[in-house]
């Protein structure tokens, strides 16, 4: 459950900033970073919920700008490592949840881009990729 609108404002702040951006998914990367330290250390919402909440919002964002939805799930994720720094959280669960939500709007997008993004991830990521896909197939089934 989403408490605070942090969907929705990272989807917000994708399309406001980023349209015109070569670099949208790094740009990405780093708001995803700023606002889930923020929501997750000043915030009672849960750490998942936070997470999953910016991530999803912020490939929304993307996926209406027609940005590299591969790119920004890469970038996405490795801002996960200093977000688990800074939050004093799970890097791997960090991870698993930004991959559920970038799954969801993966499969909204279609199968070809769930393809693309999970060869993203697993490129970047070695053994993420099947985790990845498996968040595909479950996406939407269990909201």
């Amino acid at each position: 459950m989403d408490d605070f609108g942090l969907e929705k404002l990272a989807k917000e702040i994708v399309v406001a900033r980023f349209k015109g951006i070569a670099d949208a998914p790094a740009g990405a990367g780093a708001v995803a970073r700023q606002i889930v330290v923020k929501a997750v250390t000043g915030t009672k919402q849960s750490p998942r919920d936070s997470v999953t909440a910016v991530c999803r919002g912020l490939m929304s964002g993307m996926l209406i700008l027609e940005k590299d939805l591969p790119a920004t799930a890469v970038a996405l994720l490795k801002q996960m490592e200093a977000v688990a720094v800074e939050t004093n959280q799970d890097p791997a669960e960090l991870m698993t949840w930004s991959m559920e939500a970038i799954a969801s709007v993966a499969r909204l997008s279609g199968k070809d881009s769930c393809y693309a993004i999970e060869a993203a991830i697993e490129l970047s990521f070695m053994g993420a990729g099947p985790v990845f896909a498996a968040a595909c197939e479950t996406a939407g089934s269990a909201s």
